[in-house]
């Protein structure tokens, strides 16, 4: 048996044993009343996920991304990214390695239907409410906010956990992981002009999650 086929049937065991262990909760709509009464209709591929990125994709770490409301192409840049090696990970290269382009799109299909729940976190609103205005000027565009549509395939960043995003940025920033052109036009504009202060400006006030 090859090593990438010995990981492929690991995670999917790891999704089987995920699902008598990890309540699933509920959600508004038929689909999610049905999923509850019978959990075994969520794909063994996206039960795998839960143990690290939590019961529906919402994370109890904050070193851990939530990936309940991700956008649905954006899931799948990222995990491609991990599997061929364009995305700094930990864990997620290897374990992206053993998935096909199918267990990626049903992970995408669901995640990306998962409504999104804001972490709550501590903030300083000072911090915060510089934050507010840098976001307005350098994000706004392309990510919305919490009462605006972000760009088709951007993910909005308010609620998020601020660990992950803290080292997310950072990472794009010394080009261990590589945003598209805009992304780093706007983060080297906003360091230049505000330095560290300003990354953690904009993450206290995701942190918020609040307008």
């Amino acid at each position: 048996m090859s090593g990438r086929l010995a990981r492929r049937r690991l995670l999917l065991l790891l999704g089987w044993l995920v699902l008598h262990h990890y309540p699933l909760g509920c959600r508004a709509g038929e689909d999610a009343e049905a999923e509850t009464r019978r959990p075994y209709l969520v794909p063994l591929q996206v039960q795998s996920c839960f143990p690290c990125h939590g019961p529906r994709g919402q994370s109890g770490s904050s070193a851990i991304p939530s990936l309940a409301g991700l956008p649905r192409d954006y899931l799948l840049q990222v995990m491609r990214a991990y599997r061929h090696g364009g995305r700094f990970g930990t864990v997620m290269g290897r374990l992206a390695a053993a998935y096909e382009e199918v267990d990626l799109i049903a992970m995408a299909d669901y995640f990306s239907g998962q409504p999104i729940k804001p972490q709550k976190q501590s903030t300083e609103w000072r911090l915060a409410d510089l934050g507010r205005r840098l976001h307005r000027y350098y994000c706004r565009d392309c990510h919305g906010g919490p009462e605006e549509s972000a760009k088709p395939g951007v993910p909005h960043l308010h609620g998020r956990w601020m660990d992950y995003l803290r080292w997310t940025l950072w990472d794009y920033l010394v080009g261990i992981n590589q945003g598209d052109e805009e992304m780093a036009t706007q983060l080297t504009a906003l360091m230049r002009r505000h330095g560290a202060k300003g990354v953690e400006a904009l993450l206290h006030y995701y942190g918020k999650g609040e307008p």
